[in-house]
């Protein structure tokens, strides 16, 4: 019931599901737009010489980019250091001029400030939600995410 009505007062809402995988030397993200339980958009992509962290990131990048500014998002992925990093720890990097306390760099710098500025342009709640646990859209993402790889193997 919440569901519905939030959608009739925040027309502007989207929720997106967002993954990234590793494996056999490639890497693969993926994102799927839904609004009122209605896909609107998938997306996906695979890189080699990667981490899995990274194409987590990359998911959420590509998948915000594709909404209009100043969306409403409910962003769901199965990444806690995705999760984590953009609720605590990276207003703290941030606030110490992108720079971690104890020297050291941070990972995934590049992905880190392209999703600040996003989270900047939308107004996002970023969810973590267990992996491969029925979750339709998680799934859906899981996917594509393989559908990508296999893509990116035939082609080399």
């Amino acid at each position: 019931m919440f569901h519905r009505l939030k959608n009739f007062f925040f027309p502007d809402h989207f929720e997106v599901y967002t993954d990234g995988s590793f494996k056999n030397g490639r890497g693969a993200w993926a994102f799927v737009i839904v609004k009122n339980g209605v896909v609107l958009r998938e997306g996906s992509g695979a890189v080699k010489n990667t981490t899995c962290n990274r194409m987590e990131f990359q998911a959420a990048v590509e998948a915000l980019r594709t909404l209009p500014p100043q969306s409403g998002v409910t962003l769901y992925s199965d990444s806690r250091i995705l999760i984590t990093t953009l609720t605590q720890k990276m207003p703290e990097w941030k606030a110490q001029g992108w720079h971690k306390k104890n020297g050291r760099p941070i990972p995934s710098l590049d992905q880190v400030r392209a999703l600040d500025v996003l989270n900047q342009d939308h107004r996002i709640a970023w969810k973590w939600i267990k992996a491969h646990s029925g979750i339709l859209f998680n799934e859906r993402c899981d996917e594509l995410c393989a559908r990508a790889r296999r893509g990116f193997s035939a082609k080399i």
